[in-house]
């Protein structure tokens, strides 16, 4: 065993969404796709029960942030992710409401109260409807609703963040919503994931020199970085290829305007001449998502990103688990290979899990837990901290550990 040691004052947390912690939010985009009679039809159609996959009251965060913070600072984290919801904040048009203002500043005096490092996200995959029908990030003359939104957002909540992360996976978006139509508005046509991106990376742009403006808190985009390796004929063209759309596209014209990157990492794939091989040549462990584990990719990818000569923050890296069997050594599987990143040279300066609390998993609803603190959803929502969760708290506490 050797002892793994981080650099003094990295940073330790957890991450979370507002609409995924917060649920009630009648005026998002996607609490109408979910109450849609086409998303219902879709759910029965498939033996499923619509009722499972609403996003109800989520967590109750919004009511109960206070007791998810003061657990985060008692499992010793020293930082914390969280999000401010557009559809809450502006359910109409130009009507910015007060009410809901005055609770995210009281969520983010709480989490400057117990001590925790904000790393605050104007948007995380929800929109509000009114902007949604509008046709959203679709249409490039829509950029200005957001940058008018994120104005509001960063002159009231700007003296409690410490770093901004301005769009969560803006490539994951434009795939899911406008390429395979999995999210909403659920839209297929060939060119609109191009023209969505690229108005995303141009809303960035546009709101980091907002935020410029009034401070300078470093800015960035949470980036959904996937490890990918190649098999069969002509592998290492094809990784070449869908690297460059998967990972750097937007990467690459946003770097500038980035004051440090932020990482999202679950996903590896071996791709070859004819797509993707659904399983490594590693036989690599699945997550309960069916997702393969394979913590050596994170290495792979951050020394990729070492040529920006950047700071790197880890603002996602978790798994569905609900058994808490693979979580300790999921966590300390990654943080090994993050650890020998730094030692060859990448500035990483914190990691975030995904996620704090069970939360609503999208499409898939709340079966797939992925939390330190298990919410009961039988026991009035009672939070229950994972075993897990204790052994990462060690880790936090110690700014390493020995593996």
């Amino acid at each position: 065993m050797q002892r793994l040691k981080f650099p003094k004052g990295f940073l330790w947390g957890a991450a979370s969404s507002a609409y995924q912690t917060e649920g009630g939010n009648i005026n998002s985009d996607w609490w109408a796709w979910e109450h849609s009679a086409k998303r219902m039809d879709y759910l029965r159609d498939n033996g499923k029960n619509p009722e499972d996959y609403f996003s109800s009251i989520a967590c109750d965060f919004y009511n109960r942030y206070d007791e998810d913070i003061a657990l985060a600072q008692h499992l010793n984290h020293n930082s914390i992710r969280l999000g401010v919801e557009w559809s809450r904040i502006e359910p109409s048009e130009g009507v910015f409401d007060e009410k809901v203002l005055e609770r995210y500043e009281k969520i983010l005096q709480s989490a400057k109260y117990h001590g925790l490092k904000v790393f605050l996200t104007l948007y995380h995959t929800t929109l509000p409807v009114w902007f949604a029908k509008k046709g959203g990030f679709a249409k490039k003359a829509n950029i200005i609703y957001f940058v008018d939104f994120a104005h509001h957002a960063v002159e009231r909540f700007n003296e409690y963040v410490d770093f901004w992360v301005t769009i969560n996976e803006p490539e994951l978006y434009a795939t899911l919503s406008y390429a395979l139509g999995i999210f909403p508005p659920q839209q297929k046509k060939f060119f609109l994931p191009f023209f969505v991106v690229n108005n995303l990376i141009e809303a960035h742009k546009r709101v980091r020199a907002l935020i410029k403006i009034h401070s300078n808190k470093p800015v960035s985009m949470a980036f959904n970085i996937v490890d990918l390796q190649p098999y069969g004929f002509l592998g290492e063209i094809a990784v070449r290829v869908i690297r460059y759309f998967a990972n750097e596209y937007i990467l690459r014209r946003t770097i500038a305007h980035c004051d440090y990157i932020g990482v999202n990492y679950y996903f590896h794939h071996h791709v070859g001449l004819f797509g993707f091989r659904k399983h490594s040549h590693s036989h690599h462990e699945n997550t309960d998502r069916g997702w393969g584990i394979h913590p050596e990719g994170l290495e792979r990818i951050l020394l990729n990103l070492r040529k920006y000569k950047k700071p790197v923050y880890i603002l996602e890296n978790g798994l569905a688990d609900h058994t808490d069997t693979h979580r300790e050594e999921y966590i300390k599987k990654h943080l090994y290979y993050l650890h020998s990143s730094i030692q060859k040279g990448v500035d990483v300066r914190g990691y975030l899990y995904w996620s704090l609390t069970d939360n609503f998993e999208w499409e898939e609803g709340f079966w797939p837990k992925f939390g330190l603190i298990e919410i009961d959803r039988e026991d009035l929502l009672r939070r229950k901290v994972r075993y897990s969760a204790t052994k990462y708290a060690e880790i936090c506490r110690d700014n390493g550990f020995d593996y």
